[in-house]
């Protein structure tokens, strides 16, 4: 009898241990679900990426953006939604390849499940577009990374010449797991005096002019990953990054990336394309085919572009200066 007893319960041990696996499983392999408000930004996020690879946003199947990891596996990329209520689903690949880095399920204007706590889950980060000065709300801890620091070239709110201002260092440090409001300023220029090159893609020999640039006065920001002949493996390795930190569209049609400190270098001209807020485009050195979902254009280049201490301006179609920046 004693024996039968001790059967049983062990009986009734094993199909609760199976069923809370099962539970356990199902649960896991469920994405995470994220609010994703119609015309509002969600920044997605991750540490778990190949270094320095290109990665694709699919939404509901269809790819709607890109980024870049670093060197470290971090990647961050906004997402902007313009659809109907509903949940789709939403994952982060690998260009080129099927790996999946992150999957997630998006609720478009409709309540986050209820979990065991009582309380709607939160997602990972949003950002709301706001007037500039712009601030970004941390609800959940970010993952730590190398500090990393971007230069940017000062601008004022004025109408006066910038003279003789030195460059501003921006740091990016590790956020802590508390919440944290950054307030980025809006930093322009009001007049620049550089030489560029009037040349199109693949010219070369052609004049150079020496024109005092008048400011688009667009928030839009540059940055530029250089080629490292000690780690690089493609010409892509190299990019611009360039940014729209306002809150319309911008139609990028005919503007021009020019490396004013070599005026043997070509001026890259963009096609029809549209900018969306707070949504990067890429633009790598090396040969590829331009891809207008994503926002990645290809130079087609069969050398280097950019060296230590150049400077980039980028000009929109009248030759107005929307923004410089100088490689680290």
């Amino acid at each position: 009898m004693p024996n039968q007893h001790y059967r049983a319960l062990l009986l009734v041990f094993a199909v609760v241990a199976v069923a809370l696996l099962t539970i356990a499983q199902q649960t896991y392999a469920q994405p995470p679900p994220i609010a994703c408000p119609t015309n509002q930004t969600v920044v997605l996020s991750g540490t778990n990426a190949p270094p320095q690879r290109s990665l694709v946003v699919f939404f509901a199947g269809q790819p709607v953006g890109g980024g870049f990891s670093d060197a470290t596996g971090y990647w961050r990329i906004p997402l902007r939604v313009n659809e109907p209520s509903g949940i789709y689903p939403v994952t982060v690949q690998v260009r080129g390849t099927e790996q999946v880095v992150a999957s997630f399920l998006c609720y478009v204007d409709v309540p986050l499940p209820m979990p065991a706590t009582g309380r709607p889950t939160e997602p990972l980060l949003t950002a709301t577009a706001t007037d500039r000065p712009s601030a970004h709300l941390t609800t959940t801890p970010t993952p730590l990374r190398p500090t990393q620091t971007f230069t940017a070239i000062p601008r004022t709110p004025t109408g006066l010449p910038v003279t003789n201002t030195p460059t501003t260092a921006v740091t990016m440090a590790p956020v802590t797991p508390t919440t944290v409001a950054t307030v980025t300023p809006t930093i322009r220029v009001t007049s620049v005096t550089a030489t560029v090159t009037s040349t199109a893609i693949g010219d070369t020999g052609a004049p150079t002019r020496t024109p005092t640039l008048v400011p688009a006065n667009l928030a839009v920001t540059l940055e530029i990953v250089p080629y490292d002949p000690a780690t690089s493996t493609s010409l892509n390795d190299e990019y611009v990054q360039i940014r729209s930190e306002e809150t319309i569209d911008l139609s990028i049609a005919g503007w021009r990336i020019v490396n004013i400190s070599r005026s043997d270098q070509p001026t890259f001209i963009f096609p029809t394309f549209i900018l969306a807020p707070e949504v990067d485009a890429y633009l790598y050195t090396g040969s590829g085919t331009n891809n207008f979902a994503t926002g990645d254009f290809y130079w087609g280049r069969n050398a280097a572009v950019w060296r230590k201490g150049e400077i980039a301006h980028l000009l929109d179609a009248q030759g107005r200066l929307v923004s410089a920046y100088q490689v680290p």
